[in-house]
């Protein structure tokens, strides 16, 4: 079996309330895939102000690739605000 040359990946992003669809290459880093969704989302924003979460867990390594980090095609990742803000 060989492996898939570009997965579909979707990326819930906090503070956005929507989901962006890439599609992405395995190798991608994660953090690669945090900045292309934040700029989908918003046009600009600082990615350091987001953590990444994958099947509920904080992804600690943004440097990890997604083959790395087993990300299967039509998986989710979450980004989530990484301080928590005031309600306004």
């Amino acid at each position: 079996m060989t492996a898939k040359s570009e997965l579909t990946v979707r990326v819930w992003v906090e503070g956005a309330w929507d989901t962006v669809s890439l599609t992405v290459a395995p190798d991608w880093q994660v953090g690669r895939v945090k900045a292309e969704a934040i700029e989908a989302a918003f046009g600009s924003s600082d990615p350091a102000d987001y953590q990444v979460k994958f099947h509920g867990a904080r992804v600690l390594d943004e440097k990890a690739s997604l083959a790395e980090m087993k990300v299967a095609d039509s998986a989710t990742l979450t980004l989530l605000w990484a301080r928590r803000r005031p309600i306004r």
